[in-house]
């Protein structure tokens, strides 16, 4: 009888411990050309998409109309933006400009937001000045409040991440 306990026991923590490992932070990355990375030698980091909406309305007769509405990128996404900017320009020693250049390496960024509240992905993708793919990130946050990284702590994670994917050595 004791022996059957012991054994519930073991594969409940087992089943307890797969549904936390399951809902914690996570990076999915596939490099394309690493070579290629290596060469580039200064990047820019931008949104990979403008935010905007699209309005459609119909006239009397019958005939469409869409609008297209271009509105900012949220506070939210900006902190971000600015932060990994910091980040990994401080603390990996990536060479970053505001702005690109010719010769600019892109890390295009796109975030997206649990309804709640908070970052649930951010797909990186790493480009040459000629806009081939280089590299893709997702860095997807935890979905359960014991492994849900606040803003800052996803930001150091993703920072982290999309070192690593450029091959710098302190991302490891």
């Amino acid at each position: 009888m004791e022996y059957s306990t012991k054994a519930r026991i073991a594969n409940l923590a087992c089943i307890i411990g797969l549904v936390f490992l399951s809902a914690c932070a996570s990076v999915n990355s596939k490099v394309y050309d690493s070579s290629r990375i290596t060469t580039i030698s200064e990047w820019v980091i931008e949104f990979a998409y403008e935010a905007g909406s699209l309005e459609q309305s119909q006239k009397s007769s019958g005939d469409a109309e869409i609008k297209i509405v271009r509105q900012g990128q949220t506070a939210r996404d900006l902190q971000l933006r600015d932060d990994l900017f910091f980040m990994l320009k401080d603390d990996y020693r990536i060479p970053l400009r505001k702005e690109s250049s010719r010769n600019s390496g892109r890390i295009q960024i796109h975030p997206i937001h649990f309804h709640s509240g908070g970052f649930k992905l951010l797909t990186v993708t790493l480009l040459d000045e000629k806009g081939e793919t280089l590299a893709r990130t997702k860095i997807e946050n935890g979905d359960r409040n014991a492994t849900f990284k606040e803003d800052d702590s996803f930001t150091k994670y993703a920072a982290k991440a999309i070192a690593g994917a450029l091959g710098n050595p302190k991302s490891r």
